[in-house]
């Protein structure tokens, strides 16, 4: 039989790092949360954790079983929310999968609209790529989940495809101080910059490596890095050119800066998509974010400024 107190102590673990930070967040002796750990370990089978000289890391195994012990929780968690809300207004806690460049975007206005019309629901975030976003969504470790993905647009800049909640093309960002760029930069003219682009896998690198082969080209990509803190570092202090999808950099930019340019001959577009968990039925909390969601990326992608401000 599973103890749901065991998984919030093998959880905690695993966002500390730490069995002894673990022990004093929860209120136990170390020896005891030892003692659960080896415990699930027998249960299940096989070792959760590396031990290093910072604490721990999960192991493979670990890493699975914190995705399904994280969904379990949910489920349990939404359960008590679930019956507080029949009768009531949304309340209770909703996991949401977000990538990095798009969290500033949506979450700030995503909470403060939830202050504002339903106090009830706490947000519990989790930041990643999409595919580690997809992976927790089917495992239900995450209620909801917003994912990138890219694709080329034809001559006319049509797809083919059906409509999606946002999307938006793709743009060479220059470092500072270098030569103005032309508002629209056909893809072989990629091959003269400098790039920082993500590391496989990854979908914005897997469709420019697929594109640079068909055009038997190669790209020059000088550092490979998929954190968006160092692109910047790298943008802004090495020389190095980016791709990025303007409505993240728009703070940064006027729109007619002459630092970035559309890539064109393909076009590459990012289009953004939220599912929900299959792994259980949604609870009303979660559904009213995933309506909020959808609500201000359509927004978004019909223009309307997105403000973070309550």
């Amino acid at each position: 039989m599973i103890d749901l107190y065991h998984l919030r102590i093998f959880v905690r673990i695993c966002e500390l790092h730490s069995f002894t930070q673990a022990a004093v967040a929860v209120g136990v002796a170390q020896p005891t949360v030892s003692r659960i750990v080896k415990d699930l370990e027998r249960t299940w089978g096989a070792q959760l954790f590396y031990r290093t000289g910072r604490g721990v890391t999960l192991s493979e195994f670990g890493e699975v079983a914190l995705a399904r012990a994280q969904a379990l929780l949910n489920e349990a968690d939404q359960l008590g929310d679930d019956l507080r809300a029949h009768s009531g207004v949304p309340t209770g806690t909703v996991s949401l999968g977000v990538s990095p460049s798009l969290a500033p975007i949506l979450v700030p206005e995503l909470v403060n609209l939830l202050r504002r019309d339903a106090p009830g629901i706490r947000l519990r975030i989790r930041e990643g790529f999409s595919d580690q976003i997809e992976r927790w969504r089917s495992a239900g470790a995450v209620d909801v989940g917003v994912t990138s993905h890219f694709r080329e647009l034809g001559p006319d800049g049509q797809n083919g495809e059906s409509a999606v909640l946002f999307a938006s093309n793709l743009v060479l960002v220059a470092p500072p101080g270098a030569p103005p760029l032309p508002p629209r930069i056909p893809f072989s003219d990629l091959a003269g910059y400098p790039l920082a682009l993500p590391a496989q896998p990854n979908g914005l690198r897997a469709i420019f490596e697929d594109v640079a082969r068909r055009k038997a080209m190669a790209l020059d990509v000088t550092i490979e890095t998929s954190s968006l803190v160092v692109q910047k570092e790298l943008c802004d202090h090495c020389g190095c050119y980016l791709v990025k999808a303007p409505e993240t950099i728009a703070e940064e930019f006027p729109p007619d800066s002459s630092r970035t340019g559309v890539i064109i001959d393909p076009t590459i577009q990012r289009y953004l998509q939220l599912a929900t968990t299959t792994q259980r039925p949604l609870s009303r909390a979660a559904r009213e974010v995933a309506n909020r969601m959808s609500a201000i990326l359509k927004r978004l992608s019909s223009g309307v400024p997105i403000s973070p401000k309550a």
